[in-house]
């Protein structure tokens, strides 16, 4: 005999006053990122990337959140190593910016090595330990995030070819790939039914 149990969802006020509270936030964290980086950031890739790490230092700490207030009947699952990854990422996009006012470049792309090292360890780590419907989120990503950007820079490559296009710069690159790689995750994960 098998018993289901039911698991109360959240109602709809709870669901706003999430909505409200997470727009807050990203308001608060926008507004602080743009007036300590006044002047400072002189490209739209450099913007790009300081974008980025905000959005995933941020997606960091609200997993990191959720893991430390699930209840104890909840397994914890891999979000640790989730938040952990994201963390990393957020840093090594952060580095190649701010990192030349503290220390020598090559110094800076020493730290940023290790931490690639370490968040690519991290990777691993979870994959290994990830259940088989957070594996094929993370493979329907990478193949909608590859054929988008295969697409994408075709595109741009004869446009660049043919002397219609300006050339975008490495930083500017990795600045897209992981936009566009933020996406399919949120497309693929959707499709599975998670949020």
């Amino acid at each position: 005999m098998n018993a289901t149990v039911e698991t109360p969802r959240p109602g709809f006020l709870r669901k706003a006053a999430m909505v409200v509270v997470l727009a807050g936030l990203g308001g608060a964290v926008g507004y602080g990122a743009a007036t300590l980086t006044d002047g400072v950031l002189t490209t739209w890739e450099d913007e790009l990337a300081v974008f980025m790490s905000v959005v995933m230092i941020a997606v960091g700490a609200i997993t990191a959140f959720m893991v430390a207030t699930r209840p104890a009947t909840v397994p914890r699952g891999c979000g640790v190593l989730q938040a952990v990854v994201m963390f990393l990422a957020g840093g090594l996009f952060l580095l190649p910016v701010f990192g030349t006012a503290w220390a020598e470049p090559d110094i800076v792309f020493g730290v940023i090595l290790a931490l690639l090292a370490a968040q690519s360890v991290t990777n691993l780590m979870l994959w290994q330990r990830a259940d088989e419907m957070l594996r094929r989120v993370m493979l329907e990503t990478s193949a909608l995030a590859f054929w988008a950007l295969q697409l994408a820079l075709f595109v741009y490559a004869a446009a660049e070819r043919l002397g219609l296009v300006a050339t975008i710069t490495g930083w500017g690159l990795i600045g897209i790939l992981m936009g566009v790689y933020f996406i399919a995750s949120i497309v693929a994960a959707g499709r599975r039914g998670l949020s």
